[in-house]
This record gives structure tokens, C-alpha cells and sequence, in this order.
């Protein structure tokens, strides 16, 4: 095995450094960091001030809070229930605590627009009441500047108000009211069925989504790197003066892993910056404003409650990161071998399906088939090389799948690599002398029984 390597340390370094020691690897790598980092921080201290901004904009559940324009309301008062006070049960109410409330001594709306108080931002109010229920009725004087969007907010929060005055005239004291007036939430599910859990649900949709997308991305564009890199070594001049010193397990792997390296070591840097920049955004969220919570966190900190013991424990993080790795320097080998097929440089494109077909297919099946039900797919595809880097560091994440179980799927994908770079090696080795001339299925046949 150290004979098969020879070499190694010298590819790999070489590889690397031409790589990652550029300006331009560095600078992209520096400024995406400073904006994932910087650009968390501050949405996050925005979207504190924006959710705690009373005054105008919008509320929790997305309704309006900007200061009615209503000034002051004549009641009509024929409910029976009279005195009623509606200013004391909107104070605190920054939308309608500004109001002035009026009582008006009749039933006729045409008089009641003649009262001295009325102006053009004035609400009528009646209240009647119709056998066992009761009725808020608003009405506009003529010439009014109100819109009816502000009468019906009005009435809209005068009618929750009047639930407390037939509370508070039934004689119940201020905590049988507050006990009467708490809302009741209700969900269905069958029992054991957590597909309601919005952790599950994320899990099951969104995680894999992400995860999925960003390998695939760091796919394509890595591997076609490790391609063109060793198919230029390969249609080089120099390869059989290369060959001599260094032995095409070593030129491979050394090649495969510097590039690996690169992208992995890439998206680390990217990954913390990511958190850096979501709990320093926390922080500073709460120092501006307090009582603040991200709701980014709060779903993090959902998923890691509700799913799995080990979710995102620092084991399970380790776990992830290095099948990770792997799953990575898998396909990464599987471009070396895409580029070990060319006997030309202008070929390069036509071996990419070796490499773009698998990823593809892999994604499609680890993300739609579970999404369709088909629970029997996933715990098999997990030990299968070209679909586990989609689903295991996910799974190994959020708790999905035991330690115990996550090492032995390591286990076996580190097999299938180091298997895949004896055939990447010995195929590079063996189209040697193919260059310029067409390789097709019956000459990789030969190479490989060793008759070539």
C-alpha cells in the first residue's frame, strides 16, 4: 500500500496549494463569510426592531398596528347594559387608546350626526340587542374623511371589548373574566403520528432540500475541477516523466483529496459563519432589544427537543462533517475517473454524464421518494455510495439514525472510495497511451482484466 501511494504527499500538496493559495479562492472565500455573517446580524437586529415596533407596521400575526384615525365615537347605547365604559377596556391599546368616547340619548342616527360633538372623524356606534344577542352597528356622518377599513377595525375591537362588559355585568370577578377570555388552541393527529410537528416537518422537507442542493452545487463545480485537472495531467506530455516518480494511485488520490479539501475546508468556513452570524445576531438582537427571539433558533431549538436523542449533538456534528467529507470524496473520485476516460482535452465535456448523471438521479430519489411515502428506501439507500452522501449526514443530524448506525455507514463509504480510487488509478493508468485515439466500453473492458 505504500508503494501504491508513493508520491501522494508531493500531488497533494502541489494540488492544493495551486488551488486555495490564489487571491481570487481567497478574497471569494473571505467575502462570502463577511456576508453571510454580516447580513444575519443585521436582519436579525432589524427584524427585532421591526417586531417591536408598536407603533406602525404590522403585528405579530400580521395585522396592522398604525394609530386609528377614529378621534371620537357617539354610543347609541340600547343594549340594556348601560353605563358602558369602552375606554377603560381599550387602555393600553395603542391603536384606539386615543379615542374619546361620548354617549348620545336617542335611537335616531339622523339626529344623532346633528350632536355638537360630531366632526369628520367621527364614529356613530349603536348597540341593540336582538333577542339573546347583542349587535355593534358603525356608522360614517356624511362627508366623513374615515374609510370604512377604520369603522370596521373599530367595531372589530369594540366587539371583543363588549365580551368583557357582559362578563363584568354577570358579576364575575377580574380572574373568572381573564379565565373565560383565554383562547383555546386545538390540533388532530392520530397517536404516534408526528407529521404535524413542524420540526418533523422540516426535516422531512426542508433540511433535505438544502442539504441536497448545496452538495450538488459543490459537485458540479468541484468535480468538474478534479476532472480537468487530471485529464490535463493525463493528456500532458510530461505524464510519462510524471509516472516515474509518482504512481497513479498517488497522482489520483493526491489530486481527489487536495481538491475535497478545498471544498470542504470552503464550506466550513461558510458554515460558521453562518451560525456566527445567526446566534452573534441573536445576541446583539437582545442587547438592542429585549425579549427578543430569533425564530430561526426557536426552530433549531425545536428540532433538536422533538427528533432524536443525538440531534445535533457535537458527536452527531462530527459525524456529519466527516461522511460528509467522504460522500464528497466520493463523487470527487468519480470525476477523477470521468477524467481518466479522456484521450483528448476537447473530450473533457463528453465524460461529464459519468460524473452529472449519478448526482442527479441520487438526489431525485433520497428527497421525492420519502416525500411520496415510501418508507422502505431511505434505511437502504443509506448504504448505498451513490445516494448516502444525500440523505446520512442529514439523517445524522437531526437524530434520524444512531451513532452506532451513522459509523457503520462511514465505514462502508470510505470502502467504496478507496475501491473506486484503485479502479480511477488503474484505468488513468491504463489509457496512458490511448491519447488522442477513441476509448470506448470494450477498451476500459480490457484495461481492467489487464489485457491492455
Amino acid at each position: 500500500m505504500k508503494e501504491r501511494l508513493r508520491g501522494f504527499r508531493a500531488v497533494y500538496s502541489f494540488t492544493f496549494k495551486q488551488l486555495s493559495g490564489t487571491k481570487s479562492f481567497k478574497i471569494i472565500t473571505v467575502l462570502i463569510a463577511l456576508l453571510i455573517a454580516g447580513g444575519l446580524i443585521v436582519g436579525s437586529v432589524v427584524g427585532a426592531g421591526r417586531g417591536k415596533d408598536h407603533g406602525n407596521g404590522t403585528g405579530a400575526n400580521g395585522e396592522t398596528t398604525e394609530v386609528s384615525q377614529v378621534e371620537n365615537v357617539l354610543v347609541m347605547d340600547e343594549s340594556g347594559l348601560s353605563p358602558i365604559d369602552f375606554s377603560a377596556y381599550l387602555k393600553g391599546n395603542k391603536v384606539f387608546e386615543n379615542i374619546q368616547f361620548k354617549d348620545f340619548e336617542g335611537t335616531d342616527f339622523s339626529e344623532a350626526i346633528k350632536d355638537s360633538g360630531v366632526t369628520q372623524k367621527t364614529v356613530i356606534l349603536q348597540i341593540v340587542k336582538q333577542g339573546t344577542d347583542y349587535q355593534l352597528k358603525g356608522a360614517l356622518p356624511e362627508n366623513s374623511l374615515l374609510k370604512e377599513k377604520d369603522v370596521k377595525k373599530l367595531v372589530s375591537a369594540l366587539s371583543q371589548a363588549f365580551q368583557l362588559v357582559k362578563l363584568n355585568k354577570a358579576g364575575l370577578t377580574p380572574e373568572q373574566i381573564t379565565a373565560a377570555m383565554q383562547s383555546v388552541d386545538y390540533s388532530y393527529s392520530n397517536i404516534g403520528d408526528k407529521s404535524n410537528n413542524v420540526a418533523t416537518v422540516i426535516v422531512k422537507m426542508v433540511a433535505p432540500m438544502l442539504f441536497s442542493f448545496m452538495l450538488y452545487m459543490m459537485l458540479i463545480l468541484y468535480g468538474q475541477s478534479v476532472s480537468k485537472s487530471v485529464s490535463g495531467e493525463k493528456t500532458s506530455k510530461l505524464v510519462e516523466t510524471l509516472l516515474v516518480s509518482v504512481r497513479p494511485d498517488a497522482l489520483i488520490a493526491g489530486k481527489v483529496v487536495a481538491v475535497a479539501v478545498q471544498g470542504v475546508l470552503q464550506f466550513i468556513i461558510w458554515i460558521a459563519a453562518l451560525f456566527i452570524g445567526l446566534y452573534g445576531g441573536d445576541m446583539v438582537a437582545k442587547m438592542v432589544h429585549p425579549g427578543y427571539t430569533n425564530p430561526v433558533i426557536a426552530v433549531l431549538n425545536a428540532v433538536k427537543n422533538n427528533i432524536g436523542e443525538s440531534a445535533l449533538s457535537p458527536a452527531a456534528v462530527l459525524l456529519a462533517v466527516a461522511f460528509f467529507f467522504v460522500g464528497f470524496l466520493f463523487y470527487s473520485v468519480l470525476a477523477a475517473l470521468a477524467g481518466s476516460m479522456v484521450s483528448k482535452p476537447e473530450d473533457a465535456a463528453s465524460t461529464q454524464s459519468i460524473l452529472q448523471l449519478p448526482i442527479v438521479i441520487s438526489w431525485l430519489l433520497c428527497y421525492f421518494v420519502p416525500l411520496n411515502g415510501n418508507e422502505t428506501f431511505i434505511p437502504v439507500a443509506r448504504y448505498i455510495p451513490f445516494t448516502a452522501p444525500f440523505c446520512v449526514p442529514v439523517d445524522t443530524l437531526t437524530g434520524a439514525v444512531n451513532l452506532w448506525e451513522s459509523t457503520l455507514m462511514l465505514m462502508v463509504m470510505i470502502v467504496f472510495t478507496l475501491l473506486l480510487v484503485a479502479l480511477s488509478s488503474r484505468i488513468f493508468k491504463g489509457l496512458i497511451l490511448y491519447n488522442g485515439q477513441k476509448v470506448n466500453l470494450k477498451t476500459i473492458q480490457g484495461i481492467l482484466k489487464g489485457k491492455q
